[in-house]
């Protein structure tokens, strides 16, 4: 039996992907026509319209859309509804899964998805107690790929480094300890579940909050970069470039269940999986500027302060190859 592309999951924080309105019940003023940043709507649609066009890069990369796409600072259900319906990629027929989170500045974690490709059984949205903070949810979602098998997603933006790595340790180990919980109850429930992690981990793949997650295999350390020409002016090494040092923050872990191991399997495969090669950085030159800080290049993100640049994000999106039978 032969094997085939099955699907692709995609991940991608897309940085602050606000519309241009005043959510009275989030601190977004500064995305607003009034606000310090002077987000009005033609910038939005410029960003909207340029998420559009990457997801039709990685069709044009890979032959086919992502059937899932998790994504990380989305401000609410309408800037996704823009997105998947009022651009290039509409006929794409992606469906939202998406709700506001306690997060103070409204940003969320969110999954558009092909509902004729992965279909959802199970819809769960995490809450992080407010002893830890009020930040986003992890949202987990259980499917069907093709009425064939089941894939178990979770999709995390875990807390950042702001106001230092030390200090904001305590809350990264916390929400990592929820998502460990999470996974353990669904390996409870199904010994041979195919899960899959993905997030902004704003962590290396080697920290003590990602190795928390036992048992299972980071893609990130082994992903290559796929994309455009502009890596000839500087070698991209991650997902997110910080004071000049490349990052791998952007990551799927994936449980054994889901990954071959060849000294094992043995075809036909009757069920899906990925490769240990199977994740990959996405970084064509229409995500990427110069850096003239630091040289070489980076993401083109949005904002840099204050100024406007007009790019989409500072994190590049991360693609992970799913294979099964050709039947």
């Amino acid at each position: 039996m032969k094997e085939i592309l099955l699907l692709l999951v995609m991940f991608w924080n897309v940085e602050n992907y606000f519309d241009s309105f005043d959510d009275p019940h989030t601190a977004d003023e500064e995305f607003t026509p009034r606000g310090k940043r002077g987000w009005t709507w033609k910038k939005f649609c410029r960003k909207r319209d340029g998420i559009a066009k990457t997801i039709l890069l990685v069709k044009d990369r890979y032959g086919v859309f992502p059937a899932v796409i998790g994504m990380a600072e989305v401000e609410n259900h309408f800037v996704l509804k823009q997105l998947a319906e009022n651009t290039a990629i509409a006929g794409a027929g992606y469906e939202i899964i998406h709700r506001d989170s306690p997060d103070k500045r409204g940003i969320d974690a969110a999954m558009l998805y092909r509902g004729k490709i992965f279909r959802p059984i199970k819809v769960r949205f995490i809450t992080i107690p407010d002893s830890i903070a009020k930040t986003r949810q992890i949202l987990y979602v259980k499917g069907l790929v093709r009425s064939m098998d089941t894939l178990h997603c979770i999709v995390v933006h875990w807390p950042s480094k702001f106001g230092g790595a030390r200090a904001s340790y305590k809350k990264r180990m916390s929400v990592s300890m929820l998502t460990e919980k999470l996974v353990d109850s669904i390996r409870m429930a199904d010994k041979r579940a195919r899960l899959v992690i993905m997030g902004d981990f704003n962590d290396s793949p080697h920290s003590k909050a990602a190795g928390n997650l036992h048992g299972l295999h980071n893609m990130a350390p082994c992903a290559k970069v796929t994309g455009g020409k502009l890596s000839r002016f500087g070698k991209i090494e991650g997902s997110h470039k910080y004071r000049g040092n490349w990052e791998r923050i952007d990551q799927f872990i994936v449980s054994p269940n889901l990954l071959l191991n060849r000294n094992k399997d043995r075809v036909p495969f009757l069920w899906i999986y990925c490769k240990k090669g199977g994740m990959e950085i996405f970084a064509p030159d229409f995500l990427l500027e110069h850096d003239d800080s630091f040289l070489g290049i980076k993401p083109r993100r949005t904002y840099s302060g204050p100024r406007y640049l007009g790019g989409i994000s500072d994190h590049l999106p991360v693609i992970l190859k799913l294979y099964g039978p050709d039947y």
